[in-house]
């Protein structure tokens, strides 16, 4: 954001609200994909209060991040979606797949997650599933 301020004429610069307004335009309305790599760095940096969808917990999932799901189930109330099994699968993270079929049995597709584990070349998640 710092680079889109200076691309604004000079008078438009010292406007504070004008740069408020580009920064709230430019800031995603939902933060999943920085919650799902550093769910801490986004809690200090925008709080607790920003929205975040099943996406986050869908790329938590699909790069292995155990802590961050489980975070995510525990402090918020949208769940996940009949992806994310899918790409803990396709990874070959057995035990972010063993967690979801405890906790979201309803929104894990064995089908789905079988071939994807199968094209990834994840043997042992091919075997518990």
């Amino acid at each position: 954001l710092l680079y889109a301020s200076r691309a604004l004429p000079l008078d438009l610069q010292a406007l504070p609200h004008v740069l408020e307004q580009i920064n709230d335009l430019l800031k995603p309305t939902t933060i999943d994909g920085a919650v799902y790599n550093e769910l801490s760095r986004v809690h200090r940096v925008h709080g607790a209060s920003r929205p975040i969808t099943v996406g986050a917990m869908d790329g938590a999932a699909t790069r292995g991040r155990l802590d961050i799901v489980r975070t995510l189930n525990n402090t918020r109330t949208e769940g996940c979606s009949s992806k994310t099994g899918v790409g803990a699968a396709a990874n070959g993270h057995l035990d972010v797949l063993e967690w979801l079929h405890k906790h979201y049995p309803e929104k894990c597709n064995l089908e789905e997650e079988i071939v994807a584990a199968a094209k990834g070349g994840c043997a042992e998640v091919v075997q518990f599933l």
